[in-house]
C-alpha cells in the first residue's frame, strides 16, 4: 500500500525505530524524526554520524524538550496533524510524561501509536535494559549461532533490532489498513525478544518431535562456505538435484550421495581451494549450483 500523505512522528532513538520510519518513508510517508536535546544517542557512538545519515536522510529533523511547557505543547501540536507516532521508550516512560497511548488518542484518535519493547510492556521482564544481543540471548535464537571455541558466534548485523523495526513497519501499515474502515487508530507493540523466539520456530519443533533438523550453520558439505585462493565462496545446494549438479560441475560426482555428511567437507575444499572465486564463477557460469561468492562491503557499494 502508498503512504502518501502518511505524517509520521519519530520518537524513537538507536536503531529498530529509525529502521522502522526509514521504511515507511520509502513507502511515501513523511517523517519528522524528534530528537531530545541531548540527541540521539546513537550519534555518540562509533561511526555514530554516518549511522544516523543513513537511517534518517530525507527526514524532518526536530528537536523538542518534552519535559519544558513548550517543548510539550509543539509536540501536542505535531501530533493533531500526525498519523503515525513510533517510540521505542522502557514501558511507563511515555505514561510518565503524560504523553502515552491513552492521553494521545484522546487529542487524536485516528493516531496509530506503535512502542517498540525489548521485553514487551508488561511482564517482570518489561523494564529490564537491554540491547539486539541481550534479546537474541533470552530467546534462544543465540544458541543457534555457530560456535567458536564452544562460544556461541554474535551475528554481524543487528538481527533483533532490524527484525523488530520491519515488524513495527508491518503493524503500522497493518493498523493504517484498518484505520480506513472504521477510522480509528489504535496501539501496536513489537517485542524484539519475543519476534526472535518466533523466528525460532522451526528447530523448536524439530525438537519437541524429537528429530534431528537439518543444520544451516556450516556443518554440512552442502550448505557451507569454503576458501578459494582469493577469499571466500558459499555452497547452499540445499536440495539434491542442485548438489548433484555442483558435484558435477566440480568433477566431483563421488560426493553426490554424501551432500548431508560433514566428512564431505575436506574433499570440497579440497576441490575449490586452489581456484579464484572468478574462475569459480565463469566454470559455473548459469548452472543451478547455488553456489555464490562473499563479497566485502566495498565490492557490494
Amino acid at each position: 500500500m502508498s503512504l502518501d500523505g502518511v505524517r509520521v512522528l519519530d520518537l524513537s532513538r538507536l536503531l529498530p525505530g529509525g529502521y522502522c520510519t526509514q521504511l515507511l518513508q520509502a513507502q511515501g510517508a513523511t517523517v519528522t524524526k524528534v530528537e531530545s536535546l541531548a540527541g540521539d544517542p546513537i550519534r555518540s557512538l562509533p561511526g555514530g554520524a554516518a549511522y544516523f545519515e543513513v537511517l534518517h536522510q530525507g527526514k524532518q529533523l526536530l528537536t523538542l524538550d518534552l519535559h519544558s511547557p513548550s517543548g510539550r505543547q509543539a509536540f501536542l501540536g505535531l501530533v493533531l496533524d500526525a498519523d503515525v507516532l513510533v517510540e521505542g521508550f522502557r514501558p511507563g516512560r511515555m505514561e510518565r510524561m503524560d504523553l502515552g497511548y491513552a492521553t494521545l488518542a484522546a487529542i487524536n484518535p485516528a493516531l496509530v501509536y506503535c512502542a517498540i519493547t525489548g521485553y514487551g510492556s508488561s511482564g517482570a521482564m518489561a523494564r529490564r535494559a537491554g540491547h539486539d544481543l541481550n534479546y537474541l540471548a533470552r530467546s534462544g535464537a543465540l544458541s543457534l549461532m555457530p560456535r567458536h571455541d564452544r562460544v556461541p558466534a554474535i551475528p554481524g548485523i543487528l538481527v533483533a533490532d532490524l527484525a523488530g523495526g520491519l515488524q513495527a513497519a508491518f503493524l503500522i501499515a497493518a493498523a493504517l489498513a484498518g484505520r480506513a474502515q472504521t477510522g480509528r487508530g489504535r496501539r501496536v507493540e513489537v517485542s524484539m525478544a519475543d519476534l526472535m523466539r518466533s523466528w525460532t520456530a522451526l528447530p523448536r519443533a524439530v525438537q519437541r518431535a524429537g528429530l534431528i533438523g537439518v543444520s544451516l550453520t556450516g556443518e554440512l558439505p552442502c550448505y557451507h562456505v569454503y576458501s578459494v585462493a582469493d577469499g571466500f565462496l558459499t555452497v547452499a545446494a540445499l536440495e539434491s538435484a542442485f548438489w548433484a549438479e555442483f558435484c558435477h560441475a566440480i568433477d566431483r560426482d563421488d560426493l553426490t550421495g554424501r551432500q548431508f555428511d560433514p566428512a564431505a567437507i575436506e574433499a570440497v575444499q579440497a576441490t575449490l581451494g586452489g581456484a579464484s572465486r572468478a574462475e569459480w564463477a565463469a566454470r559455473f557460469g548459469d548452472r543451478d549450483v547455488c553456489v555464490e561468492p562473499v563479497f566485502s562491503l566495498e565490492e557490494t557499494s
